[in-house]
């Protein structure tokens, strides 16, 4: 829950890049994926309660009443795990806004909220429709006893919120030393897939090994090559070995890709126009979703202009 005891807590995303960073595989010795640390975080099998006959033979899950619990011995004490658990799911997207929130192309929906009683700001009309505002709900609900709250034009506060984010993100100093923290964050990834690709063909290197010296026992009279104990063996390393080897090779392929090319000053300044053009929409998500995380600003921008560089050289 603290992390490594002085990063910090860590999402499940971090801690499927940690364990992956570190070398530190799964039992099968793949790379950790986001569900597979889900399931591990939410398996109450940790905490003495295993559970089975979940699903039928077809794979359908089964009526809550026909599940069968095992007590089992714990590992994890239940404190920690249920802490875990609010921990995950605080962090669920799916929790904090619904989709047509997220998406619509109302800019301030679901992240605007009155400044004197701390109620949600929905929007209403005026003029048979023809002037739209930002009230607080409350008021609109309970009247003056239950807020003072004023309404304000949505073209106004829109475009208020729009010229800060603008402001804040794509000032022009901003943009001059934003190559550097990308370039940065590319060396670091890219000497963390070297490093990947390393253990990748140790591997592989040494899955080769142990076939060869099962092949030179067999030669060699010392082993049975119809014992389905070795055969069994003999699958699985040559499964360890090509999977390894497939993995590196794509790792490589990613490495060698256009998308670790230099950042020029003109990819900046065509990032940014694209920028502005988009947050100034009045219709899809991008707008949306840009205001909606303006609280995160620098790490937003980065994080945005590294993956729209990225598509520019696929």
């Amino acid at each position: 829950m603290e992390g490594e005891g002085e990063t910090g807590q860590m999402g499940v995303k971090a801690i499927v890049k940690y364990l992956n960073g570190k070398g530190i595989f799964t039992r099968d010795g793949g790379r950790w994926g986001i569900g597979q640390v889900h399931r591990v975080l939410t398996r109450r099998t940790y905490i003495g309660e295993h559970r089975f006959n979940r699903r039928s033979n077809k794979g359908v899950v089964k009526p809550e009443d026909e599940v069968v619990t095992v007590e089992v011995p714990a590992i994890i004490e239940r404190d920690t795990f249920d802490a875990v658990q609010k921990l995950l799911q605080a962090r669920n997207p799916k929790t904090e806004l619904p989709a047509r929130v997220v998406i619509g192309p109302t800019l301030l929906t679901g992240i605007c909220y009155c400044g004197n009683c701390g109620g949600a700001m929905t929007i209403r009309t005026g003029k048979s429709g023809r002037y739209r505002y930002y009230a607080c709900s409350i008021r609109a609900r309970q009247g003056e006893t239950g807020c003072k709250g004023r309404a304000i034009p949505m073209d106004k506060l829109d475009d208020m919120v729009v010229h800060h984010i603008e402001d804040r993100l794509l000032d022009p100093d901003r943009l001059e030393v934003m190559p550097g923290t990308v370039l940065g964050r590319r060396e670091d990834q890219a000497e963390r897939q070297r490093q990947h690709i390393a253990e990748l063909e140790r591997r592989a290197t040494e899955s080769e090994l142990r076939l060869k010296r099962l092949y030179d026992a067999v030669e060699g009279g010392v082993a049975d090559l119809d014992d389905p104990a070795l055969k069994e063996r003999i699958v699985g390393l040559k499964v360890i070995r090509d999977q390894a080897r497939a993995d590196a090779d794509r790792a490589q392929a990613l490495l060698d890709s256009p998308g670790h090319s230099a950042i020029s000053p003109a990819m900046i300044e065509k990032f940014a126009t694209i920028a502005r053009e988009r947050i100034r929409g009045r219709e899809g998500g991008y707008r949306r979703d840009f205001c909606a995380r303006s609280h995160s600003a620098s790490r937003s921008l980065t994080t945005r202009f590294a993956s729209w560089d990225r598509r520019q050289n696929c």
